[in-house]
Formats: structure tokens, C-alpha cells, sequence
């Protein structure tokens, strides 16, 4: 029989009900939710291609497709745009509340009614973090759920030592894997915690270590079924640990979140496929990608080797120190604006330090458990960016270890090991968010800028240029707040704004090739030929290297029926990045509509060679070739356009009136 919840916990669970109803009322005074940006609109916007029933053709999974997948569900119950997914996630918080009061009764094997507890599940309840990033479209919360059934079930499987434990909980490694993937080290971490049992028989060990790993792979099966039937390209999960071990390598910034490229490109390239296949001049496939950057993680790692001790120092001490690092949402921001989160007592130094100490006072025979559970999370972020929102999971066993250690502190006191008290204090002043923090008018000014983001994206012009004033006064003069103020300004069509912020950055930063670049973006929509063309040929001189002010030139011209000089100006583009498969179409329609047909024909067949999955360079070829005279050669190059997968409505209507044209 299951035991019940006692009256102490009950009450606690209301509590922390009551402090969760009153953030997500104060919630939904905001836009964080509603106007999701960055991650968030990635998980939102691929929610709603699963719930219009677009699985992704011709991409590997890029991220954990877990929480897209229920995020997606949730969707098709409650609708999207809406608070729903804050609510059940702030619900399931509740739930997690309960599990650590079980996960800690579990480790010590107390009666129900021990204090201990209790006491863990209240450092998990009033840990203000927690219950901010539930609010979030983001997956902390579920994957801190999974970690802690993960946590139950690979303690009971140490405990009975029998293979269906084992296999149970080798399945909830891999389905905390389909979140994120660096969960997945627990399949090699509990193997060796098994074969550490060294008073069971080595093939029962390692028969029990096989099936954990076996288990847990066998729940990615179906990922990468999908991977092969969907991209054609095999990858075991998803394709995002090469660019996220490149971020992780950049020594110079101190173990923060790092660009890996200029972000003031027309299209911010977030996986870098884009600019791979640009630089190669192909098209690339999600594994080809990983490897590529793999890769160069690995030389960069190489490259900075005497500076990679103290970077992964730094990035231990960002994931143990109590600062909760901003990154997307500042939770050190909003708890001061909501009145929900501004008293909750419990913060991450207490948690970490506490929690690390703690660890010494578990029952001998299931330290090691928590131990490997909380070493290995830890290890799997080290190579990448611990910021808080990703050390979530460790929190509620953290917790745990904490409340081990606040029960033992009275005996402490009053023995000979109250030296460990001592341990408390010192390692809790070490961890104070002091160094390492951001300061407060930068995370402000990040705030401040997603905020005018969110406000452009509702178009809201008054809100986005209120807000953009406000980066301008926490941080003023940088050419960064101008310039992003402009992008948003440019999503509501506010040209004269858009170009008054632009003017003001080329003040502040002249030597920016991006700022001339997106200027002349703004004057072309605004049929401002001269002087587009004017920005463009700046942006060139600033970076002669640099191939999209020649293509956006040659567009340009080519829309002004200056057909001659829209040639010379795209062949100068595709002299400098003869790759881009965008300059390339771009070259041969220019090529065809001077009635150079054989030079076009010529350069879309390489176009489609090396770029099979780009519908409009075999629909542009179809139209060179039936230009020519030859139909069948068109129509076979329309039937490579069809039957790239996933084509939009509009292509596949575009392509069906071409041939029903052909074959009159």
C-alpha cells in the first residue's frame, strides 16, 4: 500500500500551491510566456509544425525532441499562445516537491514521518528559480521531474540489484536523454557504478551494466528511425553537439555563452549549416555538420591548450557558485519585479554548499548512488555552458544531501566534528554569487532589449522604442543597443525609426560592416535604389571579403531593370563566396535573362549537384531548359524538384502549373 501524504507535507504542498497561483497571476501581466523568443520560440514554433503536421523533412533533429513533442500536445488540448504549459509546469513543480520528500526518504530509510524529509522538500519548494523557470516555455522543469524518477529508480535498482530494476531504470535515462542528450552519460556512469559492486559476481555485473546501457538506447530507437526515414542522415539523437562544444571551448569568455559567428547577419545561422555549406559549397547534413564543428571544437581546444585549465575552472565554478547566470530570461532581474519570488528563502549557494557537505552523511551503502548521479550531470555540462537554468536538475538532489546535512548539524555542534560547521561557512562564502556576475545594468539591459523584442514581435511601437530607451539609459552609447533596436524596428515596418537607430550606431561604431549592410536593406524596401545601392558598396569597402553586399546590390539592380550592371555586380558576389547557393540562382537568373541560357543551364546543374534538397535551383533550371527547347530535360528537372520532401503549398502549386504547361 502506497503510503499517504502526512499532514506536514500536505501543508507544505499547499504553501507552495499558494506561491505558485500568485506568480502565475503576476505571470500573466507579462509577455515573457505569450511572446516567447530564442529557445523558447524554437520549442513553440516547432510545437506548432508537429501540431500542423509538418514532421521536419530533410532535418535531423537538432534539439531534444522530447519537450517539443509534449509541448506540441498541449498545443492541440489547450491551444497555443496561451498560459497552459506555465500552468501544468508550475503544477508539475507540486509533483516534484512530493518526489524529493519521497527521494529523500528513499536515501535514508527513515520512517515517514523523520524530518529530513520534509525539510528537502521545502528547500525544493522555496527555491524561487525553480518556480520562475516553470513559468518559462522552456523543459527545466521536466527534465528536473525525469531526474528525479530517474534518481528513485537507480537507487531501488542498487538496493534489489535484479535486472528488471535495472532495465526500468536504463529506460528513464533514455527518455531523459529524448530532453536533453547529455543525460545520456548515465548510460556509461551506472554501468561502472554496477561493476564498482564488488561483492556480486563480475558477470552479474556486467550483465546488469549491459542491460542499463541497452535499455536506455533502446528508448532513442526511434529517433534515429526517424532521422534516417525523415533526413536520410544518421544520427543516434540529435545534431547539436558539435556547435555546442565550440561554444563551450571559447576560452575568452569565461565560460559564458560565446558566439561562434557575427550575429549581424541578415539571418542569425543559430546551427552554423548555413554558413558550413556556404564555405564548402554543398549541402550538408545534420551528422556532417556535428563533425565538422566537432571538430574544430577540438582544434580550438588544441589551440588554447594552456588557457583551458582556468576556462574549465571558471565553468566548475559558474556551475556551483550561487549566481543564477541570465541566459534567454534573468531570473536575478524578475524576482525583484515579481512579488511572488522577491521573499522565497532558499538560493542556489545554500543549496550547492549544503548539498556538497551533505553527501558525507548519507547512509554509506547509498552515498555512491547520489554521488554518481550528481558527478556525472555535472561532467556532462562541464564541456558546454552551465548556465542555472541547465543546472536545474541538480536541485532537487541537491536538496536532499542538504537536508542530510541541516539534521546532522545540531550533533554537529555538539561533538568533536563540529569542524564541519566550520566546512558550512567557508564553502557558502566561496560560493557567493560575487565574482563571475553579471552586472546589474548589463542584465538589465539585456531585459530590456529582449523586452522591446517581445513588444515588436505584438506590434507595439510605442512599448519597443520605451524599452530600447531604457537599454539606452542603463548602458548608454553602445552601438549594440541602436543597432538591435533597428531589427526590431524593422519587423514593424518603422522605417524612419529603424534608420534613425542605424544613423546613431554607424556614429557610435563606423567601422561595423553590418550597419551600412542592413541600411541599405531598409532603403531598397523603400524603393530607395540610389541610395540602397550607396549602402550596400559601403558595407563592401568596409569588408571586400564580404559577398552579400554584392548579392543584395545585384538583386537590387537587377529589380531596377539594370540588367548589365546587375551581372557584373553578381558575378563579383559569386566570385567572393562561389558556395553561396543563393548567389549561384541568383547568377543564373541573371545569366538567363540576358539570354546567356547555356551559362545558366550550366550553373544550375552544379547548383543542383551540389544542393539536391534546393527546390528553386531545379525549378529554375526546368525554366532554362524549357527556354532552350528541350522538354524532357525540363521536365525531368521538375521531377527532381518534386520529389524533394516537405515542399510548401505554393511550390508544389508552382511546380504542377510548370508541368501541366510543359506537357500541353
Amino acid at each position: 500500500m502506497r503510503p499517504r501524504l502526512s499532514p506536514a507535507l500536505l501543508t507544505l504542498l499547499v504553501v507552495a500551491a499558494l506561491v505558485r497561483v500568485f506568480f502565475f497571476i503576476e505571470l500573466t501581466g507579462t509577455d515573457l510566456v505569450r511572446v516567447p523568443i530564442l529557445d523558447s520560440q524554437a520549442y513553440h514554433d516547432w510545437a506548432l509544425q508537429l501540431v500542423h503536421g509538418d514532421p521536419g523533412w530533410g532535418e535531423a533533429y537538432w534539439m531534444g525532441p522530447l519537450y517539443p513533442h509534449l509541448l506540441a500536445l498541449v498545443y492541440l488540448v489547450f491551444g497555443p499562445g496561451g498560459m497552459a504549459i506555465s500552468a501544468l509546469q508550475l503544477l508539475l513543480t507540486l509533483l516534484n516537491i512530493v518526489l524529493v520528500h519521497r527521494l529523500t526518504r528513499d536515501f535514508l530509510a527513515d520512517p515517514p514521518g523523520a524530518t529530513a524529509p520534509l525539510l528537502a522538500a521545502g528547500l525544493y519548494a522555496f527555491y524561487g528559480a525553480a518556480v520562475f523557470y516553470a513559468g518559462m516555455i522552456l523543459m527545466a522543469t521536466l527534465l528536473t521531474t525525469l531526474t528525479l524518477l530517474t534518481a528513485r529508480q537507480v537507487l531501488r535498482a542498487w538496493l534489489r540489484d535484479d535486472a528488471r530494476s535495472w532495465i526500468i531504470a536504463g529506460l528513464l535515462v533514455g527518455l531523459s536523454g529524448l530532453a536533453r542528450g547529455n543525460n545520456l552519460i548515465l548510460l556509461a556512469a551506472l554501468p561502472t557504478l554496477i561493476l564498482l559492486r564488488r561483492e556480486q559476481p563480475l558477470g552479474r555485473r556486467l550483465r546488469h551494466g549491459v542491460l542499463v546501457a541497452a535499455a536506455g538506447l533502446l528508448l532513442l530507437v526511434p529517433t534515429t528511425v526517424r532521422n534516417l526515414i525523415v533526413a536520410d542522415d544518421f544520427v543516434l539523437l540529435t545534431s547539436n553537439g558539435g556547435i555546442n562544444l565550440l561554444i563551450g571551448q571559447r576560452a575568452q569568455y569565461d565560460g559564458l555563452f560565446a558566439p561562434v559567428m557575427d550575429e549581424g547577419q541578415e539571418d542569425f545561422d543559430v546551427s552554423l549549416e548555413s554558413t558550413l555549406e556556404r564555405e564548402l559549397g554543398r549541402d550538408l547534413k545534420g551528422s556532417e555538420v556535428s563533425r565538422i564543428l566537432t571538430r574544430r571544437a577540438w582544434d580550438e581546444f588544441r589551440g588554447n591548450l594552456g588557457a583551458m585549465p582556468r576556462h574549465y575552472l571558471l565553468k566548475a565554478y559558474r556551475f556551483w557558485n550561487g549566481y543564477e547566470l541570465p541566459q534567454i530570461f534573468s531570473y536575478g532581474h524578475w524576482k525583484h519585479r515579481f512579488a511572488s519570488l522577491r521573499y522565497l528563502p532558499v538560493d542556489y549557494t545554500f543549496l550547492a554548499a549544503f548539498g556538497l557537505l551533505g553527501l558525507r552523511f548519507l547512509p554509506a551503502d547509498r552515498r555512491r548512488v547520489m554521488i554518481i548521479l550528481i558527478l556525472a550531470y555535472f561532467l556532462s555540462l562541464l564541456p558546454f555552458f552551465p548556465t542555472s537554468r541547465y543546472r536545474m536538475p541538480m536541485v532537487p538532489l541537491l536538496a536532499v544531501s542538504a537536508a542530510v546535512f541541516l539534521t546532522a548539524m545540531p550533533a554537529l555542534a555538539w561533538s568533536r566534528r563540529r569542524w564541519w560547521l566550520a566546512a558550512a561557512v567557508i564553502l557558502m562564502v566561496a560560493l557567493l554569487p560575487r565574482w563571475g556576475r553579471l552586472g546589474p545594468q548589463e542584465v538589465d539591459w539585456q531585459v530590456y532589449l529582449h523586452e522591446a523584442s517581445r513588444a515588436s514581435k505584438r506590434d507595439d511601437l510605442k512599448t519597443t522604442l520605451a524599452k530600447g530607451r531604457q537599454a539606452e539609459e542603463v548602458r548608454p552609447g553602445l552601438a549594440e543597443t541602436s543597432y538591435q533596436l533597428a531589427i526590431y524596428l524593422e519587423d514593424l515596418e518603422a522605417w524612419p525609426q529603424a534608420e534613425a537607430a542605424l544613423r546613431l550606431a554607424e556614429v557610435r561604431a563606423p567601422g561595423e560592416r553590418f550597419i551600412p549592410y542592413r541600411m541599405g536593406l531598409y532603403q531598397e524596401k523603400q524603393g530607395k535604389l540610389n541610395e540602397a545601392l550607396g549602402s550596400f558598396k559601403k558595407a563592401a569597402e568596409l569588408d571586400p571579403d564580404w559577398a552579400l553586399p554584392w548579392l543584395k546590390a545585384g538583386l537590387a539592380l537587377q529589380r531596377a531593370q539594370l540588367m548589365e550592371e546587375a551581372l557584373t555586380t553578381l558575378e563579383k558576389a559569386h566570385a567572393l563566396s562561389p558556395g553561396n547557393h543563393q548567389i549561384r540562382s541568383n547568377l543564373a537568373s541573371a545569366y538567363a535573362s540576358l539570354g546567356r541560357l547555356e551559362d545558366a543551364a550550366r550553373l544550375l546543374e552544379t547548383l543542383v549537384e551540389d544542393y539536391p534538397q534546393y527546390v528553386n535551383g531545379w525549378f529554375n533550371l526546368a525554366l532554362v531548359r524549357a527556354r532552350m527547347g528541350e522538354t524532357e530535360a525540363a521536365l525531368k528537372s521538375l521531377s527532381g524538384a518534386a520529389s524533394i520532401r516537405g515542399l510548401a503549398p505554393d511550390q508544389e502549386s508552382r511546380i504542377r502549373a510548370l508541368r501541366q504547361q510543359l506537357q500541353r
